[in-house]
């Protein structure tokens, strides 16, 4: 699988190595390496072999990539996808798909013109206990959905330990930064088990006294438009990672912890719950999205997120962020006074 697919990486910071690492042990030989620190570069490249190295991104689109993996800040992301969709070049997009609205759906039709796939990275896709909640939510387990509790966060300086989380796109406006951008795989993630979202109401602010100049928390509540409601909450603030869904229907309830690999479903008929855990080691969600997307690639198949898809989270990771955004409020109030 990927034999002969002549792959760019673009940011060789810790998501990229990963797909480096993956797409290596998948089959692919061919590499191209796109960062403007040269650090990151060799060590991106420990493992592979032979592989082109470039501190430009237009050097590193004359090497003639077939397939490329956008994993840069995610405001630089649309530009780089549209370029490599211009050309012809497979794309898997880290998520989110960009920071604002503008010419994605540029993207969309450039994609289906040259007939490439064009897939965003939304691991949580392959990780198997949303697999197995996907599957008890179509087998009708629970009965009809009527609310979900989804909850989530984790400590921000903690997340790559090695670097300074405030030089981090995440800690950065300007880098599209924020919690809302930066954890969107829990929105998408509420699309795509339990659809499309009608209304939303959400308080977006940052609380603590991380050094950054975007939100560190975002709450809200969504109703969907299947009528059944949705609380979200995510952060960077809290010192235990954690990552909790309760789901809520007509017959029964299901309770999964994300980390640790529980689910737990409770059946009304007959009075009781039903324990189970799901072993896994986190790199297979990364390692099972790499190879769909080279399946896609060889075979023609539609990814499981594509850029409409992409687009249709970040509509909804957007309307969270000018819901009810109290730290832009302020930011404003300082500035007129």
């Amino acid at each position: 699988m990927g034999k002969g697919l002549k792959t760019l990486v673009v940011g060789c910071g810790s998501i990229g190595k990963r797909h480096i690492k993956n797409l290596s042990a998948l089959g692919v030989k061919e590499f191209i390496l796109c960062d403007t620190n040269t650090a990151m570069l060799e060590k991106a490249a420990r493992g592979i072999e032979r592989p082109v190295f470039t501190t430009n991104f237009n050097d590193a689109l004359a090497k003639l990539p077939d397939a490329a993996v956008i994993c840069t800040p995610s405001s630089m992301h649309l530009d780089m996808a549209l370029e490599l969709a211009r050309r012809g070049v497979h794309i898997l997009i880290e998520k989110p798909l960009s920071d604002r609205m503008d010419r994605v759906t540029e993207l969309l039709k450039l994609a289906d013109e040259k007939g490439i796939t064009a897939m965003m990275a939304m691991c949580y896709r392959f990780h198997p206990v949303f697999l197995q909640i996907e599957s008890l939510l179509a087998s009708e387990v629970i009965g009809t959905v009527h609310h979900v509790n989804y909850y989530g966060g984790h400590y921000l300086p903690d997340w790559h330990p090695q670097a300074d989380y405030r030089t981090e796109y995440a800690a950065r406006k300007e880098l599209g930064g924020g919690v809302v951008l930066t954890s969107i795989h829990g929105l998408d993630n509420i699309r795509w088990l339990f659809g499309e979202v009608d209304e939303v109401f959400a308080f977006v602010d940052r609380v603590s006294g991380l050094e950054m100049d975007v939100e560190d928390i975002a709450t809200g509540v969504m109703r969907l438009k299947s009528g059944a409601y949705v609380n979200w909450q995510t952060d960077f603030i809290q010192r235990a990672n954690q990552h909790r869904l309760v789901v809520a229907g007509s017959r029964g309830t299901i309770r999964a912890d994300l980390l640790d690999g529980t689910v737990e479903t409770y059946s009304a008929e007959l009075g009781k719950w039903y324990s189970g855990k799901i072993g896994f080691e986190v790199n297979e969600m990364y390692m099972a999205e790499s190879r769909h997307f080279l399946e896609c690639i060889e075979r023609g198949l539609p990814p499981r997120a594509g850029v409409r898809d992409g687009i249709a989270t970040l509509e909804l990771a957007l309307r969270v962020k000018g819901s009810r955004n109290l730290l832009e409020g302020r930011e404003a109030r300082c500035k007129t006074a």
